[in-house]
């Protein structure tokens, strides 16, 4: 048909912008998305795979990173705090377990030292009147006895430097409370400033008091020591201050005279310092102190047993645990993502195969568990190698006779099984999990097998017959050859599909006339000769054996006599018999190569 006119005589289609885009930028366009492809779907292993170094690189060059980090990590330590108290309080256990165990000595040894007190006082005149100042006080009894029984007591320390008035350093009795060491500072140095001014130029502050407190201040030529002490020193206690300093002096000499407002280096004096924190009380009524010592070693016998009692259950508490800790971990197809112990219950969570043994029976292998402990387990496919191999065989189901094994994620079979059972464990064994590839080279098709025996037998006792005194096959018996060839081959071939070997012996029988040497070389040689007719027709020479047997002597009936007429007794059996070469095959497992 001819196009309209109109049609035939339109102007070629103008190319736009838009068909030259894939030509010009085409081949960027598909490495971008390319790259795109991989950033979404491996950003996770590539940051994960720099992130290690990125850090080490980080820590080289300054504590940038420290610094950066220290707000998210703290608000995240505080949030789990917050959330989940119990399980911060097990982290930290190993810690706190010695410090609360020296907490609680000196608080016994703190309660013993006022529960003496108390009872040497409880029954006096005094004891009643220091209740009556407490309660007319307000202050605790403890304190007001302490107060009344001490004769003296250092309450703080302060290092004054000379020249600047600032405090070097500042010790304190326990349960004292806290006050600026500058500011006791300054007004020393105000004070010492006014005497000096006001009276004459070698003029020093020594002594002041303020309230019941009396402070004792010693000069040195770089430090000032001055001692708050609550009650009246003996004057003895000025000889302990003026030693302490002569040994601040030696042991800070150059860093007195040098010192430029840095009192880091004067960190070790406290050690010196802690020498005058002294105190002296008067002592406790003899007649009370029998009772002292026997509530005492009450006291100390009751505490005991409960610190014992509780360190052997808390013990044997986290014993428990940890076996059952242990006992899941080791369980195949468990894992153990949380493990919590708080306040008497235990909470294991974690994942488990389908196949894997139950969490409750594990852990009752060691004994009867209590209703206490809760296991919380979701499902999921464990690579284990164990739980692999209980995988594959629930699957594969195999026969018996076929062993299943798993070697670096390969499933290797060997055994016999039908050709239908190894052809659904190639495609089905390698979708499992945990899987990778399926070896069954040591598998044997049943079938294959049961080919290879048949044709076995069909060439097992073929005769091949020989004329008198001849080593060599003619007429009829010559042309059985090729079929004897091509059963022969037929039988190799079917014994490699089947994974086995096939070995064809040739036997060579020759009649009783003659010499027994000559008739076992005639044997020998019709043998060989068939050998050689088969090998010319393809047969392996390998997996055929020539032998001969002399005369052959599983013909004569058992009424046949010995001696001259045995011959006689043979031809009449079946004399041509006595003349052939038999076939015999050996049949076993082997290489299918």
């Amino acid at each position: 048909m001819r196009e309209p006119r109109a049609r035939r005589g339109a102007p070629p289609p103008t190319k736009t912008l838009e068909d030259l885009r894939p030509l010009l930028v085409g081949p960027e366009q598909h490495r971008i998305q390319r790259i795109e492809e991989r950033l979404d779907q491996s950003m996770a292993e590539m940051v994960a795979g720099v992130l290690p170094e990125a850090v080490i690189e980080s820590r080289k060059k300054g504590e940038a990173l420290s610094w950066a980090l220290d707000p998210l990590i703290g608000s995240a330590i505080q949030e789990r705090v917050r959330r989940d108290p119990g399980a911060f309080a097990d982290a930290i256990s190993p810690a706190m377990g010695p410090a609360i165990r020296k907490a609680v000595r000196c608080a016994l040894r703190a309660m013993m030292q006022r529960l003496n007190e108390a009872l040497a006082l409880g029954m006096s005149w005094q004891s009643v009147r220091w209740r009556v100042e407490a309660r007319r006080t307000g202050r605790p009894f403890a304190e007001v006895v302490l107060l009344r029984s001490m004769v003296y007591r250092t309450e703080q320390l302060f290092l004054v430097h000379r020249g600047t008035g600032l405090v070097l350093e500042h010790v304190s009795a326990d349960e004292i409370p806290y006050r600026d060491p500058d500011q006791v500072s300054a007004m020393l140095t105000a004070i010492d400033a006014f005497a000096h001014d006001a009276f004459r130029t070698d003029a020093r502050l020594e002594r002041f008091c303020v309230g019941d407190l009396t402070g004792w201040v010693e000069h040195g030529p770089s430090a000032l020591l001055v001692s708050i002490v609550r009650g009246v020193a003996p004057p003895a206690y000025g000889l302990v201050l003026s030693e302490t300093l002569e040994h601040v002096h030696l042991a800070y000499g150059g860093e007195l005279a040098g010192f430029r407002g840095d009192r880091a280096s004067f960190s070790g004096a406290r050690e010196l310092l802690s020498r005058c924190l002294q105190q002296q009380r008067q002592p406790l009524p003899r007649r009370g102190r029998a009772v002292l010592a026997a509530a005492a070693l009450l006291i100390a016998a009751v505490a005991t047993a409960l610190i014992v009692s509780w360190t052997r259950a808390s013990r044997e508490d986290q014993r428990r645990f940890d076996g059952w800790s242990e006992a899941l971990r080791r369980e195949p197809g468990l894992v153990i993502t949380a493990a919590e112990r708080r306040a008497g219950h235990v909470a294991f969570t974690g994942l488990r195969d389908p196949l894997a043994a139950d969490p409750r029976a594990v852990l009752e292998r060691g004994g009867p568990v209590p209703p206490t402990v809760t296991l919380r387990f979701e499902p999921f496919s464990s690579l284990d190698p164990q739980i692999v191999e209980r995988r594959v065989a629930r699957a594969l189901q195999p026969p018996p006779g076929v062993t299943l094994a798993l070697r670096d994620g390969v499933v290797a079979a060997s055994g016999v099984a039908p050709a239908r059972w190894i052809e659904r464990a190639r495609w089905s064994a390698p979708v499992l999990p945990g899987v990778s590839g399926f070896d069954g080279d040591g598998l044997r098709a049943q079938e294959s097998i049961d080919r290879a025996r048949a044709a076995a037998r069909s060439l097992q006792g073929v005769e091949l017959l020989f004329r008198r005194g001849a080593a060599r096959l003619s007429g009829e018996q010559a042309a059985r050859l090729d079929d004897v060839a091509a059963a022969a081959l037929r039988l190799i071939a079917l014994a490699r599909q089947a994974g086995m070997a096939a070995e064809i012996r040739e036997i060579g029988y020759a009649d009783p006339v003659g010499s027994e040497a000559s008739n076992r070389a005639l044997s020998l040689a019709r043998a060989e000769h068939v050998a050689a007719e088969l090998i010319a027709r393809g047969v392996p020479a390998d997996r055929l054996r020539a032998s001969g047997a002399g005369p052959r002597r599983d013909l004569p009936s058992p009424s046949c006599p010995g001696g001259a007429a045995r011959a006689g007794c043979i031809a009449g059996a079946d004399e041509r018999r006595a003349r052939s070469v038999i076939f015999l095959v050996d049949l076993r497992a082997g290489s299918k190569d």
